[in-house]
């Protein structure tokens, strides 16, 4: 495993990662809390907020001294016009970031005098949070051109938007993981049911973004390597698609028990301490996994991480990657994961309709607790039809994700995913009884899932024919 940084280029790497994607989930949250008037969910942001702030001396340090080191090993692959470019936007980002932090931490130091949050300082800290977002999001462009050269290349056939798509991806499901585990393990520790709740749903999301995560990443392997680029191994990118396609299995099941736990919380009413547990070893397990997968990922294009002891594979033939993509291009293999993957698109399709047709006013007769009995064959479903697409997609990537259908099923697929998982928490849908309508909010997210699911089916079925 690769948890603790060899030198202050990885040290920076990694640190970097978490002001950024941090943000922007707190983000979210503040502005849900100021919408709502949640105060409680006003100072959990600004606690965050100030925790963010506190990352900006090693930010700033790491960043100072790994500048240093690469400059004076004088690599051709760096530009020192376009470190200092990014040296210079890096600070004017951490200024905001660390005046954002100030204010929150006064701004909390006034609620425990018993005062409610002012307006004013809300507004102050989300403005300087936005200010600090929009100057991140710079100095993150700027940080990927320094090494990622070829995000510069003209687009061959699998274009190098993939790559670039894939950079920004990857860390909302890895920083997101980690920010969700500290939820849950406060909650643990707490005895929080909400705050359980939330760690558990966040974990299913987690889930979820895994998937496009995983998706863009094999789509990069191609823009990377067909035609080849000079100074990028396919064998070092193989070796990072194996720990990746293993950090979807620890996502899939991390997310799905924790996605059970919640449905059978609506029966119970009350948490398994030992399903909870179970969860958190899947969780501390899948977060050593996705460690290691960006480690190997950062050895692609960051040779200023990789250590004399480090062995990188060579064989571009070596690893289960390389092993189930010639397997699953056999007839025996191919056939019967694509029937499955068939099967479980009609089964989720089902799901959705019977669930969507009730919030939209049909099968009034029926309570919808009777329906939300029917969402773990949804579920089921969904997991089948994941890991059976992402063996299929292993079998012809470079046709299928140059393929114009392709791209608008990956992305409703994530939609209508993370659509669902409303029902699941929706407290008002829960309480619908027989004879009710459900509430407005429920209609649209019906009307959502449906449109989502049926341009995900649509696009894959036309994928042999565009």
């Amino acid at each position: 495993m690769h948890l603790i940084p060899a030198s202050w280029s990885h040290f920076h790497i990694l640190v970097t990662v978490f002001p950024l994607v941090g943000l922007i989930f707190v983000l979210v949250a503040y502005v849900a809390g100021m919408i709502t008037g949640n105060e409680g969910l006003k100072r959990i942001c600004l606690g965050l907020f100030v925790l963010l702030a506190l990352l900006v001396p090693a930010v700033f340090f790491s960043g100072d001294y790994s500048m240093a080191q690469l400059t004076a090993a004088k690599s051709p692959r760096m530009s020192e016009s376009m470190l200092d470019l990014h040296y210079g936007w890096g600070i004017a980002a951490l200024v905001p970031l660390g005046l954002a932090g100030f204010a929150a931490l006064i701004a909390l130091v006034r609620t425990r005098r018993g005062k409610p949050v002012s307006d004013n300082m809300l507004h102050l800290v989300l403005g300087l949070a936005i200010v600090t977002l929009a100057f991140m999001v710079l100095v993150g462009e700027l940080g990927w051109e320094i090494n990622h050269h070829e995000l510069r290349i003209p687009d061959s056939k699998t274009s190098q938007i993939w790559s670039h798509v894939h950079m920004i991806l990857n860390h909302f499901p890895t920083v997101g993981f980690v920010l969700t585990l500290a939820i849950y393990l406060y909650a643990l520790v707490t005895n929080n049911d909400a705050m359980k709740r939330t760690g558990l749903v966040l974990f299913v999301a987690c889930c979820i973004l895994g998937i496009p995560t995983y998706v863009t990443g094999t789509a990069s392997m191609w823009a990377l390597t067909s035609p080849p680029i000079q100074g990028i191994s396919k064998a070092v990118i193989n070796a990072h698609r194996d720990m990746a396609l293993w950090s979807l299995f620890g996502l899939g099941f991390t997310g799905v028990t924790a996605w059970l736990e919640l449905w059978l919380y609506r029966f119970r009413g009350k948490f398994s301490n030992t399903t909870l547990y179970v969860i958190l070893g899947l969780a501390i397990v899948t977060l050593g996994i996705m460690a290691e997968t960006g480690h190997r990922g950062g050895q692609i294009n960051h040779p200023e991480i990789i250590l004399p002891t480090d062995v990188l594979r060579t064989d571009a033939g070596a690893g289960i990657s390389a092993y189930v993509e010639i397997a699953i291009n056999h007839l025996q293999w191919f056939v019967p994961w694509q029937t499955l993957h068939f099967f479980g698109y009609s089964m989720v399709f089902g799901v959705a309709l019977l669930m969507c047709l009730r919030a939209l006013g049909f099968w009034k007769s029926v309570p919808f607790s009777a329906i939300y009995r029917i969402m773990p064959l949804g579920v089921f479903a969904v997991t089948i039809n994941v890991f059976s697409g992402m063996l299929i997609l292993l079998a012809d990537a470079e046709r299928y994700l140059n393929n114009t259908t392709f791209i608008p099923k990956i992305i409703f697929l994530t939609i209508g995913a993370l659509a669902v998982l409303y029902f699941s928490v929706a407290e008002k849908v829960w309480h619908v009884k027989a004879g009710e309508d459900a509430p407005m909010s429920a209609k649209w997210v019906s009307v959502l899932v449906l449109v989502s699911w049926s341009i995900v089916i649509m696009g894959g079925r036309l994928l042999p024919y565009v």
